[in-house]
């Protein structure tokens, strides 16, 4: 019942995305899509993943194995304050992105697209954290706020992270902290527009598959998985599918999988 239930909110969160980035993005910045609109193809992505190179249970390798066998197609990895070697993991079918988790003065980012042996002090403010990823061509996505205890002015010390932690399935799991869905809803009501992904956060082998984000890009690279991720050409799910979404008339109109019930607020 419990699983049933997490069905429904996810595709909820989904459904709320993307009446938000539709409305809001087109009539201020243009620079959000809607996925359902985008020429290319939908991958299923992986985006806060550990290893043992932090506090993961199996290696690097052994985990890219067990995402594979699960379908999925794109895959980040994201040990605390470590990058990896990710060289001959990736191929025409499956892409891994190098990455790590940070967590500067107790804020938590999941920093994506990152060059291997990229290094950060773990005494660097946070602000400066984000920034320094963004220089060197990778992105933040600012992660499980709920468990973290961050509040919206948390939230908005900070800028120039891309996306935000929906749903995590660990913090789910071991303390029902895995919805931030109040603290998105917060942020687009401040006019912070950005999307929201959802991760599984997996740290020991079975919790794979718990949560993930379909990103929809022309090609299976990282420049275009980042630009997606930049731009919002995704949803956020640990079940539902979404299989089209437009807003018509000022009405959200959605096909999707079986659920129960969908639930999203009023368009902005």
């Amino acid at each position: 019942m419990n699983r049933f239930k997490r069905l429904n909110r996810s595709l909820w969160f989904c459904a709320f995305a993307l009446m938000a980035i539709t409305s809001v993005s087109q009539a201020t910045t243009g620079e959000l899509e809607n996925p359902f609109l985008y020429d290319g193809q939908w991958y299923k992505a992986a985006l806060h993943v550990h290893s043992n190179t932090s506090d993961g249970d199996v290696t690097v390798p052994e985990r890219m194995k067990q995402y594979r066998g699960k379908g999925y197609d794109v895959v980040a990895i994201t040990d605390h304050w470590n990058t990896n070697k990710i060289d001959g993991l990736s191929d025409k079918k499956f892409l891994v992105l190098n990455g790590m988790e940070v967590h500067p003065k107790g804020n938590h980012f999941v920093c994506l697209n990152l060059p291997e042996g990229f290094e950060m002090k773990k005494d660097i403010e946070p602000q400066q954290a984000i920034d320094s990823v963004n220089i060197a061509g990778g992105c933040v996505i600012y992660a499980h706020p709920y468990w973290l205890g961050h509040t919206i002015e948390d939230m908005m010390s900070v800028s120039g992270y891309i996306g935000i932690e929906v749903f995590n399935a660990v913090c789910d799991l071991g303390v029902a902290k895995g919805y931030a869905s109040v603290h998105w809803d917060q942020l687009l009501g401040k006019a912070v527009i950005l999307g929201a992904v959802a991760t599984d956060d997996v740290h020991n082998s079975k919790d794979i598959d718990l949560g993930w984000t379909m990103i929809r890009a022309k090609e299976l690279t990282a420049n275009e998985i980042i630009n997606s991720l930049k731009t919002g050409c995704y949803y956020a799910s640990s079940g539902p599918t979404i299989e089209e979404y437009r807003v018509e008339d000022g009405v959200a109109k959605i096909k999707c999988s079986s659920v129960s019930t969908i639930r999203g607020g009023p368009l902005r």
